[in-house]
């Protein structure tokens, strides 16, 4: 029997295609004082980039927003969290909402789709958009959208197949620079058996879960958020919603 850790107080999963998954809602655009700051995951946020923080989406997830209001679209990389308890489904970086009319707008319906993942930070430095202008608090227009041209239909490289297990989880993985507090559901030896329990949950609907490794341990959680009573209420719905328990954990 494998050894593992597993807080759970009852399992029941009804299964479907999250690859298709469409949801419906508000979206807001990140304020220009934010251009500069760190993400929720440790990345830096910048203004002129193609960007977004979602509810659940894992870290490199490319999502297509089209609003509502004039059928206008724009692909963006998850790389932020937005609250759990937000009105909101999306905030867009200002680049991507001026795409779709939303910075004129300032809160707009609109329709997400998961399209696709692009686990690496296009503006890290061995990145060919690290050259790209510095953001400012003057808008002086968007750099290249690198998601631009990503549609469903289409596996972005590195999610074939072929990829091992190790290579997937890595997917999930969260970065080491993530703070603020996770909900650990289980914790593992073997990053596979991690994996595999992150494929049940997201069976469940639950798409916010992720690996944490600490200690030499490959931690399932919830995550992330700003602080302790947040992630406290976030369990306390989780609990109702799905049967299952957990702990509090922060990350340092």
């Amino acid at each position: 029997m494998r050894k593992a850790t597993v807080i759970l107080a009852s399992l029941f999963f009804s299964f479907f295609n999250l690859s298709a998954q469409v949801e419906t809602g508000t979206a807001v655009h990140y304020a220009d004082a934010l251009d500069g700051q760190r993400t929720a995951f440790g990345e830096i946020y910048r203004m002129n980039g193609y960007s977004a923080a979602h509810k659940s989406y894992p870290l490199g997830t490319v999502i297509r927003v089209t609003n509502l209001s004039n059928n206008r679209s724009v692909n963006a990389r998850v790389n932020d969290r937005i609250a759990a308890n937000s009105r909101d489904i999306v905030s867009l970086s200002k680049a991507a909402a001026q795409q779709i009319g939303l910075v004129e707008a300032g809160r707009s319906r609109v329709r997400v789709e998961k399209i696709g993942f692009a686990p690496a930070d296009p503006y890290a430095a061995d990145s060919p958009y690290a050259s790209a202008p510095p953001s400012s608090y003057e808008y002086y227009g968007a750099n290249p959208n690198p998601y631009e041209n990503m549609s469903s239909s289409v596996t972005p490289k590195g999610y074939g197949a072929q990829e091992t297990a190790a290579t997937f989880a890595a997917n999930y993985i969260l970065p080491p620079t993530t703070i603020g507090y996770g909900i650990q559901l289980a914790s593992f030896k073997k990053v596979e058996n991690a994996l595999e329990h992150i494929e049940k949950l997201k069976g469940g609907g639950i798409e916010n879960a992720y690996i944490w490794q600490k200690d030499g341990n490959n931690r399932v959680v919830v995550a992330s958020f700003p602080d302790k009573a947040s992630a406290g209420r976030y369990l306390d719905a989780f609990k109702r919603r799905y049967n299952l328990d957990g702990i509090i954990v922060r990350f340092d």
